[in-house]
């Protein structure tokens, strides 16, 4: 991440006169976790400042920054992530809301619904959710984004064997052909036995969202609720503990 990422920023913004989070890893093809990177550092630099936000749920996207009296940009590489990976490297913190509300304000972290629209919108072959409850949120987040999940290969989801998960995506399944869900909870004499409680997305085994939110709207409006973006190694492993799983659930029974 050298200066000329921070030059293409302002000149972006001067010539907007002022820009969205969203608007600018658009124009400049900047990943969101490198511009959240390049807009944290900016504003304490005193170089840009956040003009409003939006749409408080998602504080990335909806940020509107536009440049404030500046002072020396750094000429040199700032925050660069070293070479020498072990099993990947943290891209970026996820707060949702209440937390973005209740804590200070100088964090550079990337909203819920922010995260949640990044991975979904940016899934070219494959989509692989893990998580116990899906509600509300996996409605909105698959309706908005329709016309792309139907071109992918496969979207499978891993969950809890409640009506109310079933409720969710049993109707989804008649827009996307594509949609394949395995109900983890397994039962014994009445007793659970077996059950989902990771929650874990994987675009096309690149990118990967681990956190501790369910797709509800309870931890979008009330929990607090953390997540983290990763890369690396240690995606290819979630996504094949996710296959290993779902060949495990899906495989008949003898």
């Amino acid at each position: 991440m050298n200066s000329n990422l921070y030059e293409k920023i302002l000149n972006h913004i001067k010539e907007k006169g002022s820009s969205s989070g969203y608007e600018i890893v658009k124009a400049l093809n900047l990943s969101w976790s490198d511009t959240i990177k390049l807009l944290d550092f900016l504003e304490k630099n005193g170089t840009i400042c956040l003009d409003e936000i939006v749409d408080p749920t998602k504080p990335f996207a909806t940020s509107v920054w536009k440049l404030c009296q500046p002072k020396n940009i750094v000429k040199e590489e700032v925050g660069a992530v070293g070479k020498d990976e072990m099993l990947g490297t943290v891209e970026g913190l996820i707060l949702n809301p209440p937390l973005l509300r209740d804590i200070k304000k100088d964090f550079p972290a990337m909203g819920l619904m922010d995260s949640l629209e990044f991975i979904v919108s940016s899934t070219k072959k494959s989509l692989k959710i893990m998580m116990p409850y899906v509600g509300e949120l996996l409605s909105i987040l698959f309706t908005s984004h329709l016309q792309n999940l139907k071109k992918i290969d496969s979207i499978r989801v891993i969950t809890e064997d409640r009506w109310e998960n079933k409720r969710t995506i049993e109707p989804l399944k008649q827009f996307l052909p594509n949609l394949q869900v395995a109900y983890a909870t397994r039962r014994e004499s009445d007793v659970k036995v077996t059950g989902i409680h990771a929650k874990v997305l994987i675009a096309d085994e690149e990118i990967a969202v681990v956190g501790t939110f369910n797709l509800l709207q309870i931890h979008l409006l009330v929990d607090y609720d953390i997540g983290v973006f990763v890369k690396g190694e240690v995606v290819h492993l979630l996504a094949k503990i996710f296959d290993d799983l779902w060949e495990q659930l899906t495989k008949p029974q003898s």
